[in-house]
C-alpha cells in the first residue's frame, strides 16, 4: 500500500530538515525572563512528607503481616 500524496506527514518527511536563522538561539534566550527561585521554607512540607512515607510503610507492613498471617493459618490447617 502506497502512501497518499495529500498526507501531510509525508510531505513534512520529505521537506527535509528545517533550517535555523542565524542568531535564533540568542534571541531566545534574551526573552527569556529569570524568576527569582522561590525561598527555601519548606520544613513543615518536609515533614508532612516523611509522615505520609512512615504511614505508607507501616500499612505495607500491616499488610505484608496479614498476608503471611494468612499463609500460616491456611497451610496448618491443612
Amino acid at each position: 500500500m502506497e502512501p497518499h500524496q495529500h498526507d501531510p506527514l509525508e510531505q513534512l518527511l520529505k521537506a527535509g530538515p528545517l533550517q535555523v536563522p542565524e542568531g535564533f538561539s540568542g534571541r531566545i534566550m534574551q526573552r527569556i525572563q529569570y524568576l527569582p527561585l522561590p525561598e527555601r521554607d519548606s520544613k513543615p512540607l518536609e515533614w508532612l512528607q516523611w509522615l505520609a512515607l512512615a504511614g505508607g510503610a507501616l500499612l505495607g507492613l500491616e499488610q505484608l503481616t496479614a498476608f503471611m498471617f494468612g499463609v500460616w493459618l491456611a497451610g496448618s490447617a491443612g
